[in-house]
């Protein structure tokens, strides 16, 4: 009956309306036997069906084989019941693509690559729930940036008039949580209870009345939400669009433009000395942003491990975890049932299935107190699922112990699956007289950065250049971390030492009480930092197993303060300090500003950085500079400088008259007196910048 219903149940989705048979209540299955007494007078022996489709499909799926002539179908016609799924298929389909725009050329391959695979009502029903999935009120996911911007605008004043009446920080909270929760937007249950404790409830209500904080969170909701209707469409995979949608990489292009005409046209200045003056692109390429710095300081710290594998003679290991089945969306171009039973897991909750597995071993290796150093990649199949390579280097007596108990972690989620003990958990030892570690894992690295070096991707066919932007693509839409470092001294400390390019002067206050063998395992530090060699800055910060507490150098991390001046009730001023707030009422973050060793604190950041639009930095100084040009063309024009230099001429003449005056009437005792009284009228010559002479100081 249960396979009667599914078939007349499609038929009626497609718009059929089968008149005599609506619903097939039940049928007597065995030969030649009849139990009219089952039935109540109402329903109808339809010994012939009059619809061709509805004996076919009782032929097929009901009758076996033999007895399909000789036995008696019942049914009970509620025909009338049964409403369409699609009255006008193609018109629905229609509407639903044109709803998405720059989203239904996906949609609609996704629909025709269905079809093949599970006919068309299905692929009907998987586009509506992919429609379903892609709005939230009046708010689509797929809308472009301009959109999304707009709307968080709208969005933003919704809040803020809401709120407006609200006195109670509490109530506040809860309606500005109650319109976020409208469109998928929420705090964190951590985050909510730590500024509840704080009392700082009205920093959360301040971010949901700011446009600029909607814009951000409907921006990386949108991103993710696409990117898995994108899977639930079997579109991410091999032969498609490979690691993640053609969508999403376009947005991430769009983004990447949009970010980086900003930094162009965003200017940082020295506070004090305008002419010290960079845009924020020009600072981006000099860090870690860039990916060729990026890359490049990875492959530093990695050779510097394996120098120190080598030296302590250890072994270097690379081990691959991927998910259980249930966590692929495709499996060999098709979509896994497995998948589809589990629910559709996302890309999320396949990073956090990994992320638990690394964890309990890593809990294992502390009890057991075994130390591991390395790297950690993760990156995505084809399908988007993630899965991770490790490079971890060990003692060479630890080797077994370690690969066992990460493959008993590995495998303890349904270990029976097909293909689960040769795929789950792949182990290979890195053999040093065929090559470096740093070399097996290079294109790894390059593939997940920037794909330099790297002429075409083996899993894809694709580029080198074209995989690592869909890969790096994949990592930002759904906020993985890529690469994780595992042991070794703190990274910040580095880049910090390497701001500092001159030696530590012994003799600053600051080091004066340090002894000369401090002195030098500081200066030890700044040098392998400065050298670029990892090696020597792990031995010099404590070696590669040393805790961040017991470190040679450490961080220094400062809340920035912020100096007012107060007027008491008697007149006087005092100077006020405070910790910097955010835009929306809470502390800053606290933020690096030098490193600490023995007591002796020394600065890695003096300079204070303003930020302001290159346009208006531009206007601002060409303005300060015509002004001056100005002054000095009306004084040219009026012949000022002429006129100035004649009078201070025509003074110092008269100035040289007067002293000849005075030296030949100190030659004269009865002419003294007349020159006193001269001496008394005479003017100082101050325009020419001279002191005036008295007679006693000639005399």
């Amino acid at each position: 009956m249960n396979t009667i219903m599914q078939g007349l149940n499609k038929a009626v989705d497609f718009g059929f309306n089968p008149v005599v048979l609506g619903r097939v209540a039940a049928a007597n299955i065995r030969q030649n036997v009849a139990y009219d007494d089952l039935f109540d007078t109402n329903y109808e022996a339809h010994f012939n069906p009059l619809n061709d489709f509805i004996s076919d499909v009782c032929v097929r799926n009901v009758l076996p084989l033999g007895i399909q002539q000789s036995v008696h179908i019942y049914s009970h016609d509620i025909s009338a019941d049964i409403k369409p799924s699609f009255a006008a298929p193609c018109l629905d389909l229609l509407n639903i693509f044109r709803a998405h725009r720059s989203f239904s050329p996906l949609m609609s391959k996704a629909y025709l690559s269905l079809r093949k695979q599970i006919g068309d009502l299905e692929a009907m029903r998987s586009v509506v729930a992919a429609d379903e999935r892609l709005k939230s009120n009046e708010f689509r996911y797929t809308f472009n940036d301009d959109e999304i911007c707009d709307f968080a605008k709208d969005q933003s004043h919704k809040v803020t008039k809401a709120v407006a009446a609200i006195d109670d920080d509490a109530l506040s909270f809860d309606k500005a949580v109650s319109i976020m929760a409208e469109y998928g937007l929420f705090f964190s249950d951590v985050v909510i209870a730590k500024y509840a404790e704080n009392g700082e409830l009205r920093c959360l209500v301040n971010r949901a009345s700011n446009e600029l904080w909607w814009r951000r969170q409907l921006r990386k909701l949108a991103a993710i939400k696409v990117e898995n209707t994108a899977r639930d469409l079997a579109v991410v995979q091999k032969f498609n669009q490979a690691y993640c949608s053609d969508f999403s990489v376009a947005r991430r292009r769009q983004r990447d433009a949009d970010n980086k005409a900003i930094l162009q046209n965003t200017v940082a200045y020295e506070d004090g000395n305008i002419d010290n003056v960079f845009t924020l692109d020009e600072l981006a390429a000099k860090s870690v942003s860039n990916p060729e710095i990026r890359r490049a300081e990875m492959f530093v710290r990695l050779k510097g491990f394996e120098n120190i594998a080598k030296d302590n003679d250890h072994v270097a290991m690379f081990y691959t975890l991927t998910c259980p089945s249930r966590f692929h969306s495709v499996s060999n171009s098709v979509i896994n049932q497995n998948w589809i039973d589990a629910g559709k897991p996302t890309t999320l909750d396949a990073q956090a299935y990994l992320s638990n597995v690394f964890s309990g071993f890593r809990k294992a290796l502390d009890k057991a107190g075994i130390k591991i150093y390395g790297l950690r990649v993760a990156e995505p199949h084809a399908d988007g699922c993630p899965h991770w390579h490790l490079l971890m280097f060990m003692d060479k007596g630890q080797q077994s112990t370690i690969t066992n108990l990460f493959r008993s972690f590995a495998l303890a989620d349904s270990p029976n699956e097909k293909g689960a003990k040769k795929h789950r958990f792949t182990v290979e030892k890195i053999d040093w007289s065929k090559g470096s570690a740093v070399g097996y894992v290079a294109k790894y690295l390059s593939k997940n950065i920037d794909g330099k070096h790297i002429d075409s991707d083996i899993d894809t066919k694709l580029s080198g250049v074209a995989a690592a932007e869909r890969v790096v693509t994949w990592a930002r839409v759904n906020r993985i971390r890529q690469f994780q470092f595992i042991g070794g001294p703190s990274v910040t400390v580095w880049r910090e030492m390497r701001r500092i390019r001159n030696e530590i002067n012994g003799d600053d206050a600051m080091f004066k009480s340090l002894s000369t063998g401090e002195h030098l395992a500081l200066e030890n530090v700044r040098r392998a930092a400065d050298a670029s060699d990892w090696q020597a800055f792990c031995t010099a910060m404590g070696g590669v197993f040393v805790r961040r507490a017991d470190q040679t150098v450490k961080t220094v991390y400062h809340i920035p303060k912020l100096m007012s001046k107060l007027v008491d009730e008697w007149g006087e001023e005092h100077e006020v300090s405070a910790d910097a707030k955010t835009r929306y009422g809470d502390v800053a973050m606290a933020r690096v500003v030098g490193v600490l060793f023995k007591g002796a604190f020394l600065a890695t950041r003096v300079k204070c950085w303003k930020t302001e639009n290159k346009e208006q930095y531009l206007r601002g100084t060409k303005k300060i500079m015509t002004g001056v040009v100005d002054i000095f063309d009306v004084l040219e024009k009026e012949d000022e400088y002429q006129r100035m230099a004649d009078e201070s001429y025509n003074e110092y003449q008269q100035y040289l008259s007067q002293l000849d005056a005075f030296d030949a009437y100190a030659l004269d005792e009865s002419a003294f007196s007349v020159c006193v009284d001269a001496v008394h009228t005479t003017e100082n010559v101050d325009s020419l910048g001279l002191v005036s002479i008295t007679v006693a100081e000639r005399f």
